[in-house]
Formats: structure tokens, C-alpha cells, sequence
């Protein structure tokens, strides 16, 4: 592919020492997720890769001009692309939460990553066929069991999800509630205990 993509970047959630980055295409309103050449082409993103070229940070809800390599896709995340980890990102704009919601309205669909569990099964997950939402939730709690554990049960189109795992780390030491949210849910490419699929909260904004 060998070109820039601006990409309104949505999560910068916990990854295995380093981030999940996603966000949307803004030409094409489409998900894409970024990662690096670790980790057979599903490598987590490091600080020093989103970095613009005055040194500065990329922010969730920055248009950073990202220089791109070429489509990764993976069996359960379609979305993967490969950044070029020689180049520095470019800020070349940003959005409010209303007018990301332009560019890709919240997503309508029966089940939220496939079923109405906080995880889907590995001889379920080929049917999901995508592994990132934008959705509108109501009755969000965030909650933490343990020191090392956030979750959330929220609803959705009438159905209650719970304790689904929380990887924002804006919500890591905090309870919250709200009536209403918007969530990214983001599903991983490899399982736990080769047979769960767990779903993650990536990011939360609040409405």
C-alpha cells in the first residue's frame, strides 16, 4: 500500500504491554486498526509510534495522517493494518464526539460481538466476521472486583450485558456510572485458554 491514512483515533486501550489503537477511516468512514510489525503482524502499538512530528502525543479523537504499509487482515480482525513505524504521524485535525457520529453513526446490530456474553467461543467467533463497534449503550457501570480487574455491564437494544472487561485505562481506578455512553467494544485475535474470545470495552465517551 505504501501511502498516509487520516484516522480519527478512538481507543488507545491496554495491549500487552503496549495499546490497541483503532479508529475510523476518514474517507471511507470505515474501522481500521493499527498495529506494527510484532506479534505476527497483530503487534501492539507503542508510545514512540504515535508520536506527531513536533514530539507531541496523539490524543482519542485526533486526525492523525498516519503512513500506512499495507492491509494485515487476520482471521478475526479484519481490520488490521500495518503502520510504517520509520515515519512520524501528522495531526491534521479533530472531532468532537457529534461530528464522529456523523462520519460513522453508532452501529445497529441483534448482538453485540456475536452473543449477549462478555465473550465468544472459539467455534463461534467465525461468524462475528468483524472485531470492532461503535454502539449506544444505556445504564453503564464500571466497576473494579479486585485491584487488577475492570468491568462494565451496560444495556443494549434491551439486552443486558455483563461484566465485560474494561481495557480503557481512563476508567482503571474510578466506579463510574452514566445513563447513557457510547463504547467502542473491540474483540482480540487470540484466545484465552485456546477457547475464549473475550470482548473489551476499548473506550468510553460519555453523551
Amino acid at each position: 500500500m505504501g501511502h498516509a491514512m487520516d484516522v480519527v483515533i478512538l481507543t488507545k486501550s491496554s495491549k500487552f504491554g503496549g495499546y490497541c489503537v483503532a479508529g475510523i477511516d476518514i474517507k471511507s468512514g470505515k474501522w481500521i486498526r493499527l498495529v506494527s510489525c510484532g506479534d505476527a503482524n497483530r503487534g501492539p502499538l507503542l508510545k514512540k509510534h504515535m508520536e506527531y512530528r513536533d514530539g507531541s502525543a496523539c490524543s482519542i479523537l485526533d486526525i492523525a495522517r498516519v503512513p500506512i504499509i499495507k492491509r494485515v487482515p487476520s482471521d478475526h480482525q479484519p481490520e488490521n493494518v500495518l503502520i510504517d513505524e520509520g515515519e512520524r504521524w501528522e495531526k491534521v485535525g479533530r472531532l468532537s464526539v457529534g461530528e464522529l457520529l456523523a462520519l460513522h453513526p453508532a452501529e445497529e446490530h441483534r448482538y453485540l460481538l456475536g452473543n449477549a456474553y462478555s465473550y465468544i467461543t472459539k467455534d463461534r467467533i467465525g461468524t462475528v466476521g468483524h472485531s470492532l463497534v461503535l454502539v449506544q449503550v444505556s445504564d453503564l457501570e464500571i466497576t473494579h472486583p479486585d485491584e487488577r480487574k475492570t468491568k462494565a455491564s451496560f444495556r443494549y437494544r434491551g439486552t443486558s450485558y455483563k461484566d465485560m472487561s474494561v481495557t480503557d485505562p481512563d476508567h482503571y481506578k474510578t466506579p463510574y456510572e452514566t445513563e447513557n455512553a457510547i463504547l467502542v467494544l473491540s474483540l482480540p485475535d487470540t484466545p484465552v485458554n485456546e477457547r475464549y474470545y473475550y470482548k473489551f470495552v476499548a473506550k468510553v465517551f460519555p453523551v
